[in-house]
């Protein structure tokens, strides 16, 4: 299994909750649309003294499973949404 976690910050004006819901309902929409993911799960209200906005939690099947999510054309149509809210990405995956 391999852990995926990102974090971000929405860039200024965009931490909308219209945003923050487009976000998490595309990303967690991925789980059923792309083999190889085991759990995906956005988070939208970090707790006062967190540095970040959002993040990402997510687990693969395997290494593999990731770089193919990575590329998938749904998922590279919902990070394209991301891309243009978030900044400050920071990414850490292990097994």
């Amino acid at each position: 299994m391999i852990k995926h976690i990102i974090l971000w910050n929405f860039q200024e004006g965009q931490g909308t909750e219209e945003n923050k819901l487009k976000m998490q309902n595309g990303l967690e929409g991925l789980k059923d649309k792309i083999p190889g993911i085991v759990s995906i799960e956005v988070i939208t209200k970090p707790i006062a003294g967190s540095n970040a906005e959002v993040m990402l939690n997510s687990v693969f099947e395997s290494e593999e499973a990731l770089n193919n999510y990575q590329v998938h054309p749904e998922h590279v149509k919902v990070a394209a949404f991301v891309r243009s809210i978030t900044c400050n990405r920071m990414c850490m995956d292990f097994e």
